[in-house]
């Protein structure tokens, strides 16, 4: 990693920087890099010796601006009273930094340290030169340094002058573990004031001088066109000023926001073409066939048909919906363009990709693209997509203003980029004690083009053109599929059938398949992307394979769990009590789950009753490696547990005649409070540095509550959602 100091005065004006002080940037290698405007992120140390760090990771609810801040300030010791975060906005073509894959603070884990470290012994090396005084006598403590002998103090503000004309120190020694202060504790988060006394800015709350309003109107039908419009209705409106043309459809554009959706009810767009005969059910009997013929090659490990062969088998299908992301605050984008460039206020989660797409649609290079990241409210993977962002870019070139434009909750549920619908096959080899010798998964599911590179989603558009379908029909054969590239099986079928084993747990021979059912549903990110659904395949197998050879669920899986799942497992059975005895029509099922480096068990008690269940109570142990901020991390399994569990219960996209049929939350319901479980949450001390905590907490959820169902009532439910399945004979 390459720490620069940036401390000259264009470079702090450039930044929207006021004032002078010291300014450190830091990239991963220093090849290539000629000024600093290449770099990110930042920390300022201000001449009133308060620390602003300048960061392009989104905040939206999950803690990671207070998260980054701590790893600067344990090294930087500076009081967290003393401490502010602002998103740094992307320009000058400077490549943009995402934020998911619950990836920050493992990513920049070492970096912010090495950037706070760097500052602290700046500062020192400042104090040490105006004292006249040797270096190993001065130290840093609550943002002054002091020097020992003579007790002399000066503030980070009297230094950080100084400070920015040295160089930056090539050796660093960050703290060992014992001496941290910040790292470990449960420190305020720095975005809640703002948020509680109503100054925090979202993306609704963006305002632009000379600023119009626009909402859009989409085809109901993936991938159809408009056809028609009564465009002077629209423009009779009061307040309605134009209509002009976004991707599949139109945009409304007036003064006010409500100007333009009485707009949009006059404008009575038509549309026609895409796959009008599209239906769900008719999807999942698609997914259930291609799961009748060989898959292709996802991972593979040992020899499968030797495991199977002779064994006892245990096989199980299971299946899960399109889910939508329902972020709180819906999709919205303002953007100002100009002839030159263009300026982009957005709540979104890739702010790179979106001044790409946005570059792209209005002719514009990158470097003339400015993007300015909001808070949001929920981000769940949505936010990855620049779809709403494009169409406010086009509405203001059109009109030659800025534009805030803003979707309808049923604009957001029914243009998401879904959670993919999915069927699985899962058959296990017993040997003699009834333990797995070797487990086959075959995940069926549509084709993720949205996971593939720009460049080559585009070639494979084309080429599907040309071909007149998919490019992995559903038809070819396994002699030909499985010579795909690693980039078409494992790479691009991630998002719907992951890229490793099917399960953590140490069985020998394992082997996973994806085979194509192509829908034309447009599918993306969702929280925990696809651990989301193979967690639910997996952890329910699990438990079916005790359940046929009359095991504990808890002592079958400790016998096949690695050290790090048997120390998580165990202290979910002592948290829950596992062995306590329930009365009739109660529960407890577990699920045991590791995504993105941490390891997860939850336990859940639940009371079932007719066709109807309460989950009354939930147990969760988490290896996370290093806790940085506990609070947090608790915070965030809270989340987690309840988003997958409201889409374990509820949750649910369905299509009729090509149409998404849920609109708000009246049809698309999340759990509310009173439907809420007491959480209870244990955070076991891991080894090594912090690992992902903003998505591990959703996929053992959905498994954990049908286990649970199953020990209540004796019934295996295979398919979500629970509660419509409940109220069906079958167990489906």
């Amino acid at each position: 990693m390459a720490i620069l100091n940036l401390s000259r005065r264009e470079f702090l004006q450039a930044s929207g920087i006021l004032g002078t002080g010291l300014l450190l940037g830091w990239r991963a290698s220093a090849a290539g890099l000629r000024n600093g405007a290449a770099v990110s992120p930042l920390v300022h140390i201000g001449s009133d010796g308060g620390v602003t760090l300048f960061v392009e990771r989104a905040e939206m609810g999950q803690g990671v601006h207070s998260g980054l801040a701590q790893l600067v300030a344990e090294e930087l010791e500076i009081d967290w009273s003393r401490v502010r975060v602002e998103n740094r906005a992307l320009d000058g073509g400077r490549p943009g930094v995402t934020t998911g894959g619950s990836s920050s603070v493992r990513q920049e884990w070492e970096p912010m340290q090495r950037a706070g470290a760097a500052a602290r012994e700046m500062l020192v090396r400042a104090a040490s030169l105006t004292w006249k005084a040797p270096p190993e006598e001065c130290r840093a403590s609550g943002g002054e340094v002091v020097h020992g002998p003579s007790s002399r103090r000066l503030g980070y503000g009297e230094l950080a002058a100084r400070a920015s004309e040295l160089p930056v120190p090539q050796s660093l020694e960050l703290k060992p573990a014992h001496e941290r202060h910040l790292i470990g504790r449960s420190v305020t988060r720095l975005d809640l004031p703002a948020k509680v006394d109503g100054t925090a800015r979202y993306g609704m709350d963006v305002k632009v001088e000379g600023m119009l309003y626009a909402v859009p109107s989409m085809s109901p039908v993936f991938g159809g066109e408009l056809v028609s419009a009564d465009t002077a209705a629209a423009l009779a409106r009061p307040g309605v000023r134009h209509v002009v043309e976004i991707p599949n459809g139109l945009a409304v554009v007036a003064d006010h926001y409500w100007q333009a959706r009485k707009g949009l009810e006059a404008l009575q767009p038509r549309f026609a073409g895409g796959d009008t005969e599209f239906d769900s059910r008719g999807y999942s009997l698609r997914m259930r066939k291609a799961l009748d013929t060989p898959g292709v090659p996802v991972f593979e490990q040992g020899n499968v048909e030797e495991a199977f062969a002779g064994a006892r088998v245990v096989e199980a299908r299971y299946e899960v919906p399109y889910l939508a992301q329902a972020c709180m605050e819906p999709m919205n984008c303002t953007a100002s363009v100009a002839k030159d460039r263009c300026e982009v206020w957005a709540p979104t989660q890739g702010p790179g990709r979106l001044r790409d797409a946005v570059a792209e649609a209005v002719g514009l290079p990158v470097q003339g693209i400015t993007v300015h990241t909001t808070l949001m409210g929920g981000g769940f993977g949505r936010r990855f997509e620049p779809d709403f962002a494009i169409q406010a870019a086009l509405a203001s070139q059109a009109v030659g203003r800025p534009v805030k434009l803003i979707w309808s909750r049923e604009d957001d549920t029914r243009h998401a980029y879904y959670r993919p619908a999915c069927a699985a096959e899962l058959r296990a080899a017993l040997d003699a004690d009834g333990r797995p010798r070797g487990l086959s998964q075959h995940v069926a599911g549509p084709w993720p083009r949205r996971g593939l590179p720009g460049w080559l989603r585009a070639w494979v558009g084309d080429l599907e053109k040309e071909l007149g379908g998919p490019l992995v029909p559903d038809f070819v054969p396994r002699a030909i599929s499985s010579r795909l590239p690693p980039l078409l099986t494992r790479g691009v079928a991630g998002i719907v059938a992951g890229g490793g084993p099917p399960t953590g747990y140490s069985i020998p021979t394992q082997r996973s398949e994806y085979s194509l059912a192509d829908s034309g549903v447009p599918i993306g990110w969702w929280r925990s992307v696809a651990a989301s659904q193979l967690a639910f395949f997996t952890e329910c197998f699990v438990d079916e394979l005790a359940a046929a050879t009359g095991s504990d669920p808890y002592a079958y899986r400790h016998a096949l769990a690695s050290p790090k799942q048997r120390r998580v497992l165990e202290a979910a059975a002592a948290l829950s009590d596992w062995r306590r005895p329930l009365p009739a029509g109660r529960g407890r099922g577990m699920a045991l789950y590791s995504s993105f480096g941490t390891t997860v068990c939850q336990v859940v008690e639940l009371a079932s009753a007719g066709d109807s269940i309460s989950v009354e109570h939930v147990y969760c142990t988490v290896d996370c490696g290093q806790v940085l901020n506990p609070d947090s991390v608790e915070a965030q399994m809270e989340g987690s547990i309840l988003f997958g569990l409201t889409a374990a219960l509820r949750g649910e996209i369905t299509l009729r005649d090509g149409q998404v049929e849920q609109g708000n939350f009246h049809d698309y319901p999340l759990l509310g409070l009173a439907e809420a479980p007491q959480i209870t949450v244990e955070l076991l001390e891991g080894e090594g540095p912090p690992q992902g905590i903003g998505e591990p907490g959703t996929p053992p959820i959905a498994p954990a509550v049908t286990n649970a169902l199953y020990a209540a009532t004796g019934r295996r439910i295979r398919t979500l959602p629970l509660e419509r399945h409940l109220r069906e004979p079958s167990s489906g």
